[in-house]
């Protein structure tokens, strides 16, 4: 069966500081400016075949970095529920672990191919010790649909994780 159907995840940028860093008062807070991609729309024009995300590729990366010696900045993906929200409520859903990607082009880093996951966090780059800026290229893969899957918006967010870390 083919039929066109788009389908669009959304990933929503929040930045998340985890494991506290033991510092003197007079220290100062860690920070970066980055660059995520905010949405990934895939149009599905055969539901058998896997449908590459739009744009392709995105940027993940960050720049002006303040972290402590020794330390890297990670950026990490999860999705916010298990399945995308089907235009019709009764519609089959499409789960979340159907979103693959692979990286290219790292810079100052390793960039890091995945699965999502709404049950954990996944590593899409970590920059190298001290570095002070690091970016990858992401390309976005859907799976083949699973069956029963109607046409129309199909919508999943995510949320992105920036951490400053030991590597």
């Amino acid at each position: 069966m083919t039929s066109s159907r788009r389908l669009l995840i959304i990933l929503c940028a929040a930045i998340i500081q985890t494991a506290p860093v033991v510092r003197p008062p007079w220290a100062a807070a860690d920070s970066a400016n980055v660059t995520l991609p905010t949405m990934v729309s895939f149009q599905v024009s055969n539901v058998n075949l896997a449908t590459t995300g739009s744009p392709d590729p995105t940027l993940v990366s960050f720049e002006d970095a303040s972290i402590p010696p020794g330390y890297a900045v990670r950026i990490s993906i999860q999705a916010n529920s298990t399945d995308f929200t089907p235009p019709v409520e009764a519609g089959t859903t499409i789960p979340a672990s159907y979103i693959s990607w692979t990286t290219s082009g790292s810079i100052n880093g390793t960039g890091y191919s995945g699965t999502l996951s709404a049950t954990s966090f996944t590593v899409i780059l970590l920059g190298n010790t001290n570095a002070t800026s690091a970016s990858t290229n992401v390309s976005w893969t859907l799976d083949p649909l699973p069956e029963g899957v109607r046409a129309g918006s199909h919508t999943l967010s995510a949320t992105w994780k920036i951490e400053s870390l030991v590597p």
